[in-house]
């Protein structure tokens, strides 16, 4: 049987619903339906009362008759993929149905037996090409039965469970007990689907019973400088191994800067910002992969690192300044001197010179990237 086109999206369409659904779905016979008809003339006297307009009703009739009175409960259906491969194999479980919402209205429920994809080649179970027929009985001078019982026998084999991975990035940012709701005490481990103490939830909008998979791995992502990490309340807490991953220097290694040490400098980089603010600010190595020439370390100097800085200093430049060991006149942050405005006599100001800073325009020399895992 032919149970749409894989090439086109109506046919996709087709085989998704009847994969979802056990069922197999014939486009033949408009919208009538022919439950009581129990052979050809029933069926033709039915579809011109209900559908004079058909084109061609002898085309509709002899495949509706099969697939309503020809197939039996137990029959075997090989799902074609064109003439020359086939994509699925399925037992017929129940009688005609007529579903007014599927994408063809003639239905026989099955039990799927297996889903190949890729599809595979017809020489495996029959000796020659499919007709182009939608629905036809298959010679059994030509099946070989060996095969096909061999093939349905490996499908039918219980497969490896294989582990499932549902990452969510910054998982600290929403409100977790809202997001996850019931979902929390079904993540334990005894409530998993087919655990000892195995729980469900009835989903509010479908009214499905709902299980989680003891398969499946939830990783949640969070950046220990957020301050909202205190917000993660005990009940998450204690369903979640907490795993920090620390910045890797040495993952940079291999990166080639001319006169730069990526791995020397990134390392020394944060052991001033932990002495400065503390460990849990320090820049991760994500920063620098990539980098492999000077321009593309400045940029990530001027666009990355520096701004970060002033982030966690607050515009404190003087300590922004203390961490990239970037003193005097300064080679990525400029120090100027302002000297006082005179005053007017009649108020008095401070004679004291005020001190500005600013970002180097200029490009930063290796000396001073040299300078902050050089010296002190």
């Amino acid at each position: 049987m032919s149970l749409g086109a894989s090439w086109n999206d109506d046919g996709v369409k087709v085989f998704k619903y009847a994969l979802e659904n056990e069922c197999i779905l014939l486009g033949y016979g408009d919208e009538v339906d022919f439950t009581g008809c129990n052979d050809e003339s029933e069926i033709r006297s039915k579809l011109l009362a209900e559908a004079p307009d058909t084109k061609k009703p002898e085309a509709h009739i002899w495949p509706v008759n099969f697939l309503k009175n020809e197939l039996k409960i137990g029959d075997i259906v090989v799902v074609s993929n064109g003439n020359k491969t086939f994509r699925a194999i399925a037992e017929i479980t129940g009688e005609y149905e007529f579903v007014e919402d599927a994408p063809f209205h003639q239905i026989r429920p099955v039990k799927w037996l297996a889903v190949f994809e890729p599809a595979k080649p017809v020489s495996e179970i029959f000796h020659k090409g499919f007709a182009m027929q939608t629905i036809y009985k298959l010679s059994a001078a030509g099946l070989n039965y060996d095969k096909l019982e061999a093939l349905l026998s490996a499908e039918t084999r219980e497969p490896p469970v294989q582990p499932h991975v549902l990452i969510i990035d910054e998982i600290n940012r929403a409100n977790i007990s809202k997001v996850f709701g019931e979902l929390i005490t079904l993540l334990e481990p005894d409530k998993r689907e087919g655990q000892t103490n195995a729980i469900s939830v009835k989903l509010p909008y479908s009214g499905d019973d709902f299980t989680v998979p003891a398969n499946l791995h939830v990783i949640g992502t969070m950046n220990t400088a957020d301050r909202s990490i205190a917000l993660l309340d005990t009940a998450l807490r204690r369903r979640f191994d907490f795993e920090e991953l620390e910045p890797s220097p040495s993952i940079l290694e291999n990166n080639d800067v001319p006169g730069v040490d990526l791995v020397k400098l990134l390392t020394a980089l944060n052991e001033r910002i932990e002495i400065l603010f503390d460990r849990d600010h320090r820049i991760g190595h994500a920063f620098f992969i990539g980098v492999s020439s000077l321009e593309g370390l400045e940029q990530v100097f001027r666009r990355k690192v520096i701004p970060l800085l002033q982030e966690y200093f607050y515009e404190n430049w003087s300590n922004v300044r203390r961490a990239l060991n970037d003193y005097d006149s300064g080679d990525f942050v400029l120090r100027k001197e302002l000297k006082p405005l005179p005053a007017d006599g009649d108020e008095n100001f401070s004679d004291e010179s005020r001190i500005v800073y600013s970002v180097n325009a200029a490009a930063f020399p290796v000396s001073a990237y040299q300078r902050i895992y050089g010296g002190n």
